[in-house]
């Protein structure tokens, strides 16, 4: 055999094996196609100037202050939409759009749960007095605590979430509320 027909021999084995390879994608169906699809445009996600845009209007810039959004999530039977951010020495912040009119019943429900789930409420002082705050590690040299604040809106109401370990990251709270509901009032 010669050079050539070798090479046309191997041209052709490897089309033949790239039209099965389409085959086999094509019996797979929709699925597949579909998992192609990035999630985020699958929960109702869009691309937007400098982050992402979700149908029912909340924006989800990739930085608020010095946090970094890292996740989007889907509406549930709790909110519309939300987006999960981290900052300095990982504290996290879960920013969430719901109905409005339901912020107050949410935080309510926040802190029935936390109670619930035998942790124990604290009085902050600063950014962190005006929400719902529980520590949730007490056994260590530093505290984790978790605070929920609940927002009303023109149009929708909306919670921010905040993990964050007392007393290292105590002067960050205040800066991060601000950050968020600055966020929050150039969208609403």
């Amino acid at each position: 055999m010669a050079a050539w027909e070798t090479v046309l021999a191997r041209l052709a084995a490897l089309s033949l094996i790239i039209a099965f390879a389409a085959w086999i994608s094509c019996l797979a169906g929709p699925s597949s196609v579909r998992a192609q699809v990035p999630p985020e445009k699958d929960a109702g996600w869009q691309s937007d100037v400098g982050g992402l845009r979700h149908f029912t209007g909340l924006r989800c810039p990739d930085m608020i202050g010095s946090f970094y959004r890292i996740k989007v999530m889907e509406g549930d039977e709790v909110s519309l939409a939300g987006c999960i951010y981290t900052g300095r020495d990982g504290i996290t912040a879960v920013l969430r759009k719901h109905l409005e009119g339901t912020g107050r019943r949410e935080a309510l429900t926040f802190s029935r749960s936390y109670k619930a789930a035998g942790f124990e409420p604290i009085k902050l002082s600063g950014a962190a007095a005006s929400g719902i705050s529980f520590r949730t590690r007490g056994w260590t040299a530093t505290s984790l605590c978790e605070t929920l604040w609940y927002f009303s809106g023109t149009k929708a109401d909306y919670t921010l979430w905040l993990s964050y370990s007392l007393p290292t990251q105590e002067a960050e709270i205040g800066p991060a509320v601000t950050a968020f509901t600055g966020s929050l009032a150039s969208q609403n």
